[in-house]
């Protein structure tokens, strides 16, 4: 989709035109923000950022003029990037574009990974939340811009100005979005990403499952979310390949401690020679991605889970992976992921799309109590071990 990708102001007198901008045209971003070599800037029509040394603001705002919200209300505030040396208003070459697509990728994966399923609108976005523009332009003749769409037998050039077009907020993106994310997660990612050690596919393939598009059915999200999950423990298909990975990734729990609830039963029959509700969840989820991907039934009797659980159960799973991955001197995994990830199968033993009542869904319940709750609970005996307690002034 245009916005999406890359436009081009139209050339003038075929003049070579040397200036580009960045942006994500439907999410905010409160305050300027860097990290490493990535910086988000906020921009608010005829306001920020102001003129810089390489781009005026009357160009980001005449670029920006062909976004919409909704019909006849353009864009008022978005967020630019810059990364490396590269600055707003400098030619965007190949290279310069694809560090800035790069690095798009793990921005949206961060905001995916901290968002909060079942609370209505709060915390929530999608990676279409994260649309991403590399625009060439002309200083001063920012009215006019041409963009190029994908065809099978190869694609095609558009030629439009901004007062004939607009490229408007998919429907199922929210308005007024703004970014959410752990900086220091993000700079994890950047800093494995520039070492070579950072599972990239697998994130790639995890935001495309993750769109909330209605043009991407739930079984594609299914094979894009297992293929995320092949790229990230470097395994194959077999099913055995991605239990085993899992075992190895997330610790069991001991008898006195396994996870109970409503659907305990149902794994127990449905798999009974799994080990743990972990795996039961790893075969069938292999299972209903064999039939999205082979055209054979997707559902039955034999399934405990549908496919929006099982989709809505990976994307809290993998990114606490990743992180996981990626713990170490310069970014340790924060308590709250390393024991959601402790507590995961928790969730397994329930339904999310079959509860009464959404203000008391079991999924935020077990959130609540055995994660934040057990975070809470452990600060305060350490704030207690901190205490001397022969030495209290007695009263």
């Amino acid at each position: 989709m245009a916005y999406a990708g890359e436009a081009t102001s139209l050339e003038r007198l075929g003049a070579r035109i040397p200036n580009s901008i960045a942006f994500f045209p439907w999410v905010s971003i409160d305050e300027a923000l860097t990290v490493g070599p990535l910086r988000l800037i906020p921009y608010e029509r005829g306001e920020q950022p102001g003129n810089g040394d390489h781009v005026a603001q009357a160009d980001i705002d005449g670029v920006l003029r062909a976004y919409a919200l909704s019909k006849g209300e353009v864009v008022s505030g978005a967020t630019l990037m810059e990364y490396g040396e590269w600055r707003l208003g400098q030619e965007a070459d190949a290279s310069v574009r694809s560090q800035l697509f790069r690095a798009r990728e793990l921005v949206a994966f961060a905001a995916l990974a901290e968002r909060r399923l079942f609370l209505g609108h709060f915390e929530y976005c999608n990676f279409d939340t994260y649309s991403f523009v590399v625009q060439h332009y002309q200083a001063g003749h920012t009215g006019a811009f041409s963009f190029a769409t994908r065809r099978r037998d190869g694609g095609t050039k558009h030629q439009w100005t901004a007062n004939d077009f607009a490229f408007q907020k998919p429907s199922h993106v929210d308005a007024y979005a703004c970014m959410q994310f752990d900086h220091a997660f993000v700079g994890a990612l950047l800093q494995a990403d520039e070492a070579g050690t950072l599972p990239y596919e697998a994130i790639v393939e995890f935001d495309r499952a993750n769109t909330d598009s209605q043009d991407v059915p739930t079984h594609a999200e299914m094979v894009l979310t297992k293929s995320a999950f092949e790229y990230l423990f470097n395994i194959g298909q077999a099913v055995n390949e991605f239990v085993e990975a899992l075992r190895v990734a997330v610790r069991g729990r001991g008898s006195d401690d396994a996870p109970v609830g409503p659907l305990e039963q149902r794994w127990r029959e449905a798999r009974p020679n799994a080990s743990r509700p972990l795996e039961a969840w790893a075969r069938e989820f292999c299972d209903a991605r064999g039939g999205a991907a082979h055209g054979q039934k997707r559902g039955g009797e034999r399934f405990v889970w549908s496919e929006q659980a099982h989709l809505a159960f990976a994307s809290i799973l993998l990114p606490l992976l990743v992180k996981q991955r990626l713990q170490g001197p310069s970014f340790p995994v924060p308590e709250r992921d390393a024991l959601e990830l402790e507590r995961i199968e928790d969730y397994l033993m329930y339904d999310p799309f079959s509860v009464a009542d959404p203000m008391q869904h079991p999924w935020n319940r077990v959130y609540d109590e055995r994660v934040l709750g057990e975070v809470t609970r452990r600060g305060l005996r350490r704030e207690m071990e901190k205490i001397d307690w022969a030495n209290l002034p007695k009263e």
